[in-house]
């Protein structure tokens, strides 16, 4: 798989039908997202659904794309997406934080292997180019075994699952759909400050609430926790509830408005005059 897409990118490049390839790089044994603007950085090209391809860099909080963008307008870009990335930059797009039209997807279809790690329900890109569509993953065995807990017995499980939480961002940093100008979670009106673990339930529901409408199912936020709160868990129900009370389903239609509002600043309340 990988040297099909390292010889499609090889061939973009060269023919000029994108001036950079956005993908993960492996270098001295580790791997991180890069952007290869020469055809014989390509060897070090690699794809894995272990290693997040976008995310929101701080204190800038913007993505790779959009500061590229900002200052290469006319760039094209060449992205190595599996399903999960591409459901982020449609997010990313109806939240004006890129240009979809400047880019261009070298769509990867998970394997079934990769797919049942990460219990994802569809695991490949609407454009496959590399790789062949498996089936996902229909139901979550954590999610269905938690559904049958009484709702004491859940309530229990989520007050000593957060209780662990020590405050490290690490969740929202490692999201790339957490890209607010003005965290909430920084802000002493809506959480205390000083204070470990942070005060249940405020803290999580805050951002639980913000990623409702936004969330794709990548799973960072879960691989980023030290302490093991199975964040996706939540974050799947989530979306399941979004799903059934307003037929909307994040990273599948850039024109699709989302239905909750988390932030008077994309949408500022006016007085009638």
């Amino acid at each position: 798989m990988i040297e099909e897409v390292r010889k499609l990118a090889n061939e973009w490049l060269k023919t000029g039908k994108v001036d950079a390839i956005l993908g993960l790089k492996e270098e001295d044994g580790h791997i991180a997202p890069h952007l290869f603007t020469k055809a014989d950085e390509l060897d070090s090209l690699v794809t894995s659904p272990k290693y997040p391809l976008l995310n929101t860099f701080r204190p800038l909080k913007r993505n790779i794309l959009y500061l590229i963008q900002k200052n290469h307008r006319n760039a094209k870009i060449g992205v190595v997406a599996r399903g999960c990335d591409e459901r982020a930059l449609i997010e990313l797009a109806k939240r004006d934080q890129l240009n979809l039209e400047k880019i261009e997807l070298i769509g990867v279809a998970c394997t079934k292997d990769e797919a049942a790690a990460c219990s994802c329900p569809k695991p490949y890109p609407r454009n496959i180019v590399v790789g062949e569509k498996v089936e996902g993953i229909p139901s979550d065995p954590d999610i269905e075994a938690l559904l049958k807990k009484s709702l004491p017995e859940r309530l229990a499980f989520w007050r000593y699952q957060l209780s662990k939480c020590i405050k490290c961002y690490g969740c929202r940093n490692a999201c790339p759909l957490c890209l607010c100008q003005d965290c909430k979670l920084e802000q002493e009106l809506w959480v205390k400050t000083g204070q470990l673990p942070p005060e249940i339930p405020i803290f999580h529901f805050i951002r639980f609430y913000h990623l409702a409408d936004r969330c794709i199912e990548c799973g960072e936020c879960e691989r980023a926790c030290p302490v093991g709160i199975p964040l996706l868990t939540i974050y799947k129900l989530l979306r399941r509830d979004v799903k059934e009370l307003f037929d909307y389903e994040a990273g599948v239609d850039v024109k699709q408005e989302a239905p909750l509002l988390t932030t008077l600043d994309e949408t500022p309340m006016r007085s009638e005059e």
